[in-house]
């Protein structure tokens, strides 16, 4: 697409469009939405808009700042999903391995799983307080820059809750994971932007590992936004509220074996239903 680098702060966005970003309920749209990048979304060969967008600790970062002296790394995230969360800890050991020469910042963005606790923000203000509550929570060490209300910036890059962009030093994206928690993806994209070549593959769109970390997850990132957000899911996505709340019951696991000993249960437990109906046949 090569789109021209916009400045998204003097643009107007419909009315229209940003209430149906700013959601209260997670609809059972919203799941389905979420597990791929759209046709429109910026891609590799595509320029990142440029923005001037406060952080938690009160000051502001430009792209004309970042851009330039390093690559850079762009995440999407918010206090709300379970996916951040699961991701954090694999984005600290590769801050640690390549933050010395990648920038790595996190872009604050709508609440993934709004409730009483934790609603969706309808002011800067409070879009900060949440952010500030993910920084401290998480223990993230690199800047977290806080979209406006509207999310102009996120729905450029196509409103993703958990999405990763890695940018050159000339403001071109190089390479972009449907999940931030796609920790391998991303090694290798950062292994070789960090020595000055191009990703050996332009993006990754893998879900299993990702989302199985973010499932294991799930039950206790929606417990701390409201009892409406652990309802909501139930009600948009049943499979994914029965495997998080199966999930949470293997707790001591990690969070992606966690998923993967919810799924192993539902599989012997369909064994057990379907060897004892054939016994029933049988006799």
């Amino acid at each position: 697409m090569n789109r021209d680098t916009q400045d998204l702060r003097p643009q107007a966005t419909s009315p229209t469009g940003a209430r149906d970003y700013l959601y209260d309920h997670v609809s059972s749209q919203v799941p389905g939405e979420d597990l791929d990048f759209g046709a429109d979304a910026p891609g590799p060969g595509d320029r990142l808009p440029e923005f001037d967008l406060p952080t938690t600790t009160g000051e502001r970062l430009r792209s004309s700042e970042v851009i330039g002296s390093k690559p850079l790394l762009l995440v999407f995230g918010s206090v709300t999903c379970p996916m951040t969360a699961s991701s954090v800890p694999s984005l600290q050991r590769l801050h640690a391995r390549f933050g010395d020469r990648i920038a790595f910042v996190m872009l604050y963005v709508r609440e993934a799983h709004p409730g009483e606790n934790l609603p969706q923000p309808r002011t800067l203000e409070q879009k900060l307080e949440h952010a500030r509550t993910l920084m401290k929570r998480d223990d993230i060490p690199w800047p977290i820059a806080v979209d406006d209300p509207e999310g102009r910036l996120h729905r450029a890059m196509d409103s993703k809750p958990n999405a990763a962009f890695l940018i050159d030093r000339g403001g071109q994206i190089v390479f972009r994971a449907l999940w931030a928690g796609d920790e391998r993806a991303l090694r290798g994209a950062l292994e070789a932007v960090a020595q000055g070549e191009r990703p050996p593959r332009p993006e990754s769109r893998r879900r299993f590992v990702p989302m199985a970390k973010g499932m294991g997850q799930m039950r206790e990132v929606l417990h701390q936004a409201g009892p409406r957000a652990e309802r909501d899911i139930w009600r948009a996505a049943p499979p994914m509220g029965v495997t998080a709340w199966t999930a949470s019951l293997f707790r001591p696991l990690p969070p992606h074996w966690r998923t993967v000993a919810a799924l192993a249960s539902f599989a012997l437990a369909c064994g057990a239903v379907g060897a004892l109906l054939a016994r029933r046949r049988s006799s």
